[in-house]
């Protein structure tokens, strides 16, 4: 999987979870301390995204990382 399809799977699941969990991107942005613009383009796969931060996506959804960028069908 190259660069850009990591990005989108990571985003594409993270918006999976926050809509699965009934969450806005503001109320995701505010409990992680990031901007909703901010959640908004890595959910999106617009923006890459460190690991530190990606790792806070994961736990804030109770996910792994290996789950989150795992495409699904």
């Amino acid at each position: 999987m190259d660069k850009e399809n990591i990005l989108k799977t990571f985003g594409l699941n993270l918006k999976f979870e926050r809509l699965k969990a009934g969450f806005s991107q503001e109320y995701v942005a505010e409990n992680l301390d990031f901007s909703a613009v901010y959640v908004s383009n890595v959910e999106s796969g617009k923006h890459k995204i460190s690991l530190t931060n990606a790792y806070a996506f994961a736990r804030f959804y109770n996910k792994t990382l290996d789950y989150l960028l795992t495409e699904k069908n």
